[in-house]
């Protein structure tokens, strides 16, 4: 469900939608429904919800799924580690509803991050002179996310345009501009990416470059060679609106030389860009994982769940 300009001339639109956010997001409002409507409206037979850093929204999810029958759900998450080549986003799929083990432990460490990154802004603001505390920041939290998820989430770090918005508002910066040069506060590491892959494979799961031109400029095969290998990749977000239709078509063939899956999805975190939503492009065909099946058993079960929308 994305804009038309991802199709390539003569390839039909997906019947899939693999990177979609709910309010369950730190930077979401999109209410779960409104992707299983729109899903059903468009035809769209399959759909992921991959929460930033979390799959708190799989049990909401899953009761809103049994009244769409013809739309099936793939758990999901977007976990972002940290790596040699700085913090990258991956879309981890076939996860299980209900996390155990180390993946548990993980999803913990994730929950643990998202308040301590939070508080590392009150915390900075604060020592910049401002009254940002952690009380205010609740409140901003407040305005925007429903109670239900703060309950599970805490006090979480706030969406960076309406938490700059705010700060504005408030006086602490003249303008956006001021905020860019002022206002950069670090944030705590991610998990690293060998704690998190490791956890996520074990408990049955696939790893997916997101939006790739984030990380890779132009067609730097060596570069992409080296992330992938380095957060053991089983597949690249092909088809998103950060990347071109010549940058899907180079990514796809990586993928095809590489025995990876190929992949596409929106980035849809609003209702308003629900309402604007289209179908998007076709992954590849199913012989290109046939000869990975056996190394990679999450991508047969992952692959089969697209096959069968």
């Amino acid at each position: 469900m994305n804009n038309t300009n991802l199709r390539q001339p003569n390839i039909p639109p997906a019947s899939y939608e693999l990177h979609l956010h709910t309010y369950w997001s730190y930077d979401a409002t999109a209410e779960p429904e409104m992707h299983f409507r729109r899903a059903r409206e468009l035809g769209v037979r399959c759909i992921a919800i991959t929460e930033h850093h979390n799959i708190d929204s799989a049990e909401e999810v899953r009761v809103i799924a049994e009244q769409y029958p013809d739309v099936r759900l793939i758990v999901a998450a977007e976990l972002t580690v940290t790596t040699t080549f700085g913090s990258i986003d991956l879309l981890c799929y076939n996860l299980p509803r209900h996390s155990s083990g180390e993946f548990a432990k993980v999803l913990d460490e994730y929950h643990q991050w998202q308040r301590a990154a939070g508080a590392s802004r009150s915390q900075g603001m604060q020592a910049l002179g401002y009254d940002y505390s952690d009380a205010k920041r609740l409140e901003l939290l407040q305005s925007y996310r429903p109670a239900h998820v703060i309950e599970v989430q805490g006090a979480t770090h706030v969406q960076g345009g309406r938490q700059m918005d705010y700060f504005i508002e408030q006086g602490y910066f003249a303008s956006k501009e001021d905020y860019n040069a002022r206002g950069s506060i670090p944030s705590p590491p991610y998990p690293a990416v060998e704690r998190v892959i490791p956890a996520v494979k074990a408990a049955g799961g696939i790893v997916v470059l997101a939006h790739p031109t984030l990380y890779v400029q132009g067609e730097d095969v060596d570069r992409l060679h080296a992330i992938h290998h380095e957060c053991q990749l089983d597949g690249i977000e092909c088809a998103h609106p950060r990347v071109s239709p010549e940058l899907t078509l180079f990514y796809r063939a990586y993928c095809e030389k590489h025995g990876m899956i190929s992949t596409g999805g929106s980035d849809c975190h609003h209702a308003s860009q629900i309402l604007h939503q289209d179908s998007n492009e076709q992954t590849d065909e199913e012989p290109k994982f046939a000869a990975i099946s056996e190394k990679t058993p999450g991508l047969r079960s992952f692959w089969n769940e697209l096959s069968n929308c």
